[in-house]
């Protein structure tokens, strides 16, 4: 695989997850719009518990601090 590919390839991945992140945003707003506060923070131990059910010890892992932040930007 050349080096350009290798950037195309990062690239791609980086705008799925930028498009992913502003997804999730929306979600959370009119999450928050319906259900206030107490539906964001019901929704983030929610997925604070799903990150800590999942295989330790792999390659990648849920990044539980990451997903506090994102859910605490939207109370």
């Amino acid at each position: 695989m050349t080096d350009q590919r290798i950037i195309n390839a990062i690239n791609s991945h980086g705008n799925d997850l930028q498009t992913i992140s502003c997804i999730i945003a929306g979600l959370l707003q009119q999450l928050k719009a319906a259900q206030g506060t107490e539906g964001i923070e019901s929704a983030r131990a929610f997925a604070v518990s799903v990150a800590e059910s999942m295989p330790k010890g792999g390659p990648t892992t849920p990044d539980v601090a990451r997903i506090n932040h994102v859910f605490n930007q939207h109370k």
